[in-house]
Parts: structure tokens; C-alpha cells; sequence
């Protein structure tokens, strides 16, 4: 059976007040719900804002969220009108969050878990009331030192460690010290993740609360070695030429981490390739539409919960029609 594939997500643009459909919020057609998010913010007195940004972002879903060293993905931007509305429309299924703040960043706020669900019939309208109040901050420090398991990382640097926010898209990298910091954050509880690229990572710290107008200190975060990921072993392809099948075939890795493996197919090694996953140790791809005389090439990678990706194992080569 084919895997799932990856679905790319867009880069965040900003867009106009006019609230045309965007095919990067797209949702589905008007007959199965055209759902809609409506927000109005108002000051701390709740007075309508005219002017105030909203910014809407999808909240990342796949997998096991909880290991993903990833912000939410900015997806549209709104002013509000002279009462303080916005709206968004035409959104695709999946959980947003709202971000909003005045013209001169001194007052924000964040609305969470806007579910846009195909269990919901009919036009489906979420309104929220956002009130917008002093901004906070988030600081503290990443380590890659100090013992970790069997041998010690004290020679290592704590500079540039990427530290991203869970909830909003707000990333930063580590001062030679380690030393991070987040303001401008509105009221609210989030989530951050820590992450270094040399092979050290840590789980997202969560419950993380910033009130308005005050700054939140957490303690320091000492960053945890991820085992190597070893590629998968002995990859091979049979190719069936009457059915048009190329089965895929490799050996189990043994990792607590794994996640799944990730196949990546070329097409006479142009891109874009296309990219399979599956918890199996096998893979069937159908190839009766390809032409024939095609080269197509596979390799195989094991992905762990943290979304490493070890090296290729590969690539297997297979020419249509022989």
C-alpha cells in the first residue's frame, strides 16, 4: 500500500483587507461549510481598534507535535475596520491561533485552538473578542555543557541554538552564552522548543506563562545528546513490468526514536521528487502512468520523533519498461 505523502505548506504573505479567497486558506467549497474566523479587538476599556494587525496562524499537526521543533506558520494578515473587525474567510480544515496588536506594537493578544473541523455542517462562523493589554517577555538560558549521559560537552558552544515558540511564529538563536530572550509576547501560555543542529536536542518546555506587562525568566535548559540515526540497510527494489508495481524493500532500524521512514522517488533525477512515508519496511509504488524508458531512483532515510532524518540508504535504480 502507498503511504501518505508530505503536503508542503506555503510561505506566510500578507495579504489586504479586502477579503477575497485566498488559495493558500482555502477551505472547501460553499456547499460543504466556506468557514469563516471573525475576530473584534478592542482596548483594555473595550473600545473598538481601528487599524489594530491580526495575524492568523496554523498550528502545527503532524505527527506527534509534541517532539516538532517548529513554530506555528503564519498564514494571512487583517487590519481591523473603524469597529474593530476582521474576518478570515474560506479557511481550510486544521487549528489556528490569532494574534493581534495595536499600531504601535504597545498592546497585543493571542487567542488559541480555533478548530476548523469537517464535523462542523454548514457555514460555520468562530467569533472571538480579542482585548488587547501590555505585551510581556520570555527570557532564559540553553546549554549544550555540563554532563549529559556518559561524557561531558563543556568544550562545546551555546551560541547559536535555535529557539523557537510553539504558538506564534517567533523564533531566535542563542547569544555565546546561551543567553535568549522573547519580547513583545502577549498574554498567554506557551510552549517553546530548544533545538541544535550538531545533534543535540531537548523536548519542548510547556505551560510557559506570560503575563501582560511583565517578563517571565525560565530556568536554563541543558540540552540532551540524540543518538545517531542510522540509515536503513540492504535496499532493494523488485519491479513488476506487467502490473506496473516497484516494490520497495530494507531492513528494520532498531531506534526507540523512530518515527517512520521517509522514501524520496526522482524522475530522472529532476525535481521536484516525489516523497513517500510509512512505518513499514516496504513500500509498493505504482508506476503505470510513468513512461516508459523513465529512470526512477529511490532512497530510503529513517525520520525520528525529533524529525532528524539520518543519511540515504540508496539510491535503487529502476528504467521503466525493463
Amino acid at each position: 500500500m502507498k503511504a501518505s505523502r508530505f503536503l508542503a505548506l506555503p510561505a506566510a504573505a500578507l495579504l489586504s483587507l479586502t477579503f477575497c479567497t485566498d488559495s493558500r486558506i482555502s477551505g472547501p467549497p460553499s456547499e460543504q461549510g466556506n468557514p469563516q474566523v471573525v475576530a473584534v479587538v478592542l482596548d483594555n476599556s473595550h473600545r473598538p481598534i481601528d487599524g489594530a494587525t491580526v495575524t492568523m496562524y496554523r498550528v502545527s499537526t503532524l505527527g506527534d507535535s509534541t517532539d516538532q521543533p517548529s513554530s506555528a506558520i503564519n498564514i494571512a494578515v487583517r487590519q481591523t475596520d473603524s469597529i474593530g473587525k476582521c474576518s478570515f474567510d474560506n479557511i481550510s480544515l486544521g487549528l489556528y491561533s490569532l494574534e493581534a496588536s495595536d499600531s504601535a506594537n504597545s498592546r497585543s493578544a493571542l487567542t488559541t485552538n480555533i478548530a476548523i473541523s469537517a464535523t462542523k455542517p454548514g457555514r460555520t462562523e468562530f467569533s472571538d473578542t480579542i482585548v488587547l493589554n501590555a505585551p510581556g517577555g520570555i527570557k532564559g538560558v540553553v546549554s549544550q555543557g555540563g554532563v549529559i549521559g556518559n561524557g561531558t560537552n563543556q568544550n562545546l558552544s551555546d551560541a547559536f541554538i535555535q529557539v523557537k515558540i510553539g504558538e506564534i511564529d517567533r523564533s531566535t538563536v542563542t547569544g555565546p552564552k546561551g543567553n535568549y530572550s522573547f519580547s513583545n509576547l502577549p498574554q498567554g501560555v506557551y510552549s517553546i522548543y530548544y533545538y541544535a543542529t550538531d545533534g543535540f536536542y531537548s523536548a519542548k518546555r510547556e505551560n510557559i506563562i506570560v503575563n501582560t506587562g511583565s517578563g517571565t525568566t525560565l530556568d536554563t535548559i541543558i540540552l540532551r545528546p540524540v543518538p545517531r540515526l542510522l540509515p536503513p540497510k540492504n535496499l532493494h527494489a523488485d519491479y513488476d513490468t506487467a502490473a506496473g508495481i516497484v516494490s520497495l524493500h530494507w531492513q528494520k532500524v532498531t531506534f526507540d526514536s523512530l518515527r517512520y521512514y521517509e522514501i524520496e522517488r526522482f524522475i530522472n533525477l529532476s525535481l521536484p521528487s516525489t516523497v513517500y512515508i510509512t512505518s513499514d519496511t516496504l513500500l509498493s509504488d505504482t508506476v503505470k502512468t510513468v513512461s516508459s524508458g523513465t529512470k526512477l531512483d529511490y532512497v530510503v532515510r529513517s525520520v525520528d520523533k525529533a524529525f532528524n532524518k539520518s543519511s540515504n540508504a540508496g539510491p535503487v535504480e529502476i528504467i521503466i519498461g525493463q
